[in-house]
């Protein structure tokens, strides 16, 4: 089965990407889906979503098999989380890819996305200020913006976040480990953020 990328970032914080090659029956014959699970995959109805929804929890269950066997729910906000522990869980799915972390010892997000043109016309909906002097008009950078952005936000999972005020990615030009902050009700805090490309993937894990 085909994982395309594995990586610790530290002995906690780990993440698996997935190149989905199976059918949707081949996913599901290695996933123990329970009924909250198999009603959450019903939702989805286009066939290719269906089958990165699989591949994210796939590579999932990699990640965690080693520590137990768990139950994925989700909580009021839409959060997933494992039943019975504290290990921290994200998934993210984008044109056949699967991707899953792990934080053993707190939050986590994820996210991958692909290179589209229309980043451009949405830029001003999730740029801060700060971010606009060395990203704006970059497509790769505004990819990998938007990529973190939606990573703080997985891993914050609390309330509805506004991404151009309240999440803030600093200057990654030169370096793909930068932080990350996220500002609610006066309080700033500070995130890491790893980046990665597998073409035609920008990938963010927030830490």
């Amino acid at each position: 089965m085909p994982i395309a990328h594995k990586s610790s970032i530290t002995p906690e914080v780990a993440y698996i990407v997935w190149s989905i090659t199976e059918t949707e029956d081949e996913l599901l014959q290695h996933l123990n889906l329970n009924d909250e699970e198999f009603d959450d995959l019903n939702t989805v109805k286009a066939p290719s979503k269906r089958l990165e929804w699989l591949g994210a929890r796939t590579a999932l269950k990699h990640l965690v098999n080693e520590h137990g066997q768990f139950y994925i729910y989700k909580d009021e906000f839409g959060k997933p989380h494992l039943k019975e522990t504290s290990i921290g869980i994200s998934m993210s799915h984008a044109r056949g890819f699967g991707a899953a972390a792990i934080n053993l010892k707190g939050e986590v997000g994820i996210d991958i996305e692909t290179e589209r043109a229309q980043i451009h016309r949405i830029a001003h909906k999730f740029l801060h200020p700060s971010e606009e002097a060395w990203a704006k008009g970059h497509g790769e950078k505004l990819t990998k913006i938007w990529s973190a952005k939606e990573a703080l936000y997985k891993l914050h999972g609390r309330t509805q976040l506004t991404f151009a005020e309240q999440l803030i990615v600093s200057d990654f030009s030169n370096d793909n480990q930068v932080i990350g902050q996220i500002l609610e009700n006066g309080i700033t805090e500070d995130y890491k953020l790893i980046y990665d490309h597998l073409s035609p993937i920008h990938l963010c894990c927030a830490y």
